[in-house]
């Protein structure tokens, strides 16, 4: 599986995002929660396969618990994240103290003395010009202090990553990346990123399992998504793959992305998620058509937070 080196650690091309292992996360039906003795199972079972990477968050229920089993490994990479309130976004002083809080729980809880990567999660209605005032500084006070080696941001909206791409002091972003959302396809700070040698990991690969949904299972505002899941099925017939090994290798082969985070209900998904890792590449001509037809879906679409389902 191919790496990129962060400092000590080894980022592999996917990391098991763990937020569906540590509470009820599933939108769709058919989405379960794997219970303890699975989810830890699928973590021992993806650091078979070469994934020492793992996404987690305080918010993550039983998440982080279930990753201290495996954190004595020296190859696991645990990516964390912290809030802050939007009263905290303001203030500096409260700011540095409820971040603190936070990543001194997750590294009790994780039985770790530093988190190799900890991201700040934004909130969609966070002022963001304060968020990239205030977060910076917290970072680097984290870091100093020797409570994490790398500090980033975890993006909301994928329209929020040519802000946290300009500030210097930050080397790893996550972000919500998938075929339907084209909002920045052709914008330079993805040759920003790659320049800067940014840590990328971009999840929503399958936009929270919308995309691989049949069109006559869609409800509320979703439906207006409907159409746009027909001709996806149209392009990755074209293209000789499923639904899913389409959408994951747009985001595989796109210019500045690290590593992709995933999720799994079981070893069936994990294993099917690393074969895509060695598919063949979207034919271009498709890619083309498909790129131009999706960069008509509307924001309610791209945006979970707007469903209404």
């Amino acid at each position: 599986m191919k790496t990129t080196n962060l400092g000590a650690y080894t980022i592999p091309a996917l990391t098991l995002g763990t937020v569906g292992l540590g509470i009820s996360y599933g939108v769709f039906e058919g989405q379960q929660q794997p219970d303890v003795q699975a989810g830890t199972g699928l973590i021992a079972r993806a650091i078979e396969e070469g994934i020492t990477a793992f996404d987690t968050a305080r918010e993550y229920g039983r998440a982080e618990a279930l990753l201290a089993n495996i954190t004595s490994d020296e190859r696991v990479a645990v990516i964390s994240k912290f809030k802050i309130t939007k009263e905290a976004v303001n203030d500096k002083t409260l700011a540095m103290e409820q971040a603190y809080q936070s990543v001194k729980e997750s590294l009790q809880v994780l039985n770790i003395s530093r988190l190799p990567v900890c991201l700040f999660h934004m909130v969609s209605d966070y002022d963001l010009d304060a968020v990239c005032a205030v977060i910076p500084e917290v970072l680097r006070s984290l870091e100093q202090d020797g409570l994490i080696a790398y500090g980033g941001i975890s993006a909301d909206n994928l329209t929020e990553l040519k802000r946290f791409a300009a500030l210097s002091s930050v080397r790893v972003l996550q972000i919500p990346v998938n075929i339907f959302d084209q909002r920045l396809q052709e914008d330079p700070v993805w040759e920003q990123l790659s320049r800067n040698h940014t840590i990328v990991f971009a999840r929503s690969v399958f936009l929270k399992g919308l995309l691989l949904r049949h069109p006559d299972e869609l409800k509320g505002n979703l439906k207006k998504a409907a159409v746009y899941l027909e001709a996806l099925r149209s392009f990755a017939d074209e293209a000789g793959m499923s639904v899913a090994q389409f959408c994951f290798a747009y985001v595989r082969d796109m210019k500045g992305i690290t590593s992709i985070v995933f999720g799994a209900d079981n070893e069936a998904q994990l294993m099917q998620n690393i074969g895509f890792l060695d598919s063949a590449p979207i034919p271009e001509a498709v890619l083309k058509r498909a790129t131009a037809y999706f960069s008509t879906v509307p924001e309610a679409i791209l945006i979970p937070r707007s469903w209404k389902i």
